[in-house]
């Protein structure tokens, strides 16, 4: 769980439909978990959009690497919202 600086773990509310991704990482191991605002039935046909991605997001930093980097640069690259567009 997150720390929040006082040693205690943090509590994030999620509405019903949302989904958290959590990281976290210890030494050079990662983990991750996602966290349903709501459990999903056992009996249902198609999982919820929002699921699919962030088990998708897991399941590809579990699983490559490189996506990591790819995804750090990406970060890094995006333009400063502060800044005007150079065109």
């Amino acid at each position: 769980m997150a720390r929040n600086g006082t040693g205690k773990g943090a509590t994030v509310d999620l509405e019903r439909r949302e989904v958290a991704l959590i990281l976290g990482e210890e030494g050079d191991s990662m983990s991750v978990r996602v966290v349903p605002g709501e459990d999903l039935p056992d009996a249902i046909d198609e999982v919820p959009p929002a699921h699919e991605i962030a088990i998708s997001i897991a399941t590809r930093l579990l699983r490559d690497p490189d996506f990591h980097e790819e995804m750090l640069d990406w970060y890094y690259n995006l333009p400063d919202e502060d800044e005007p567009d150079r065109a």
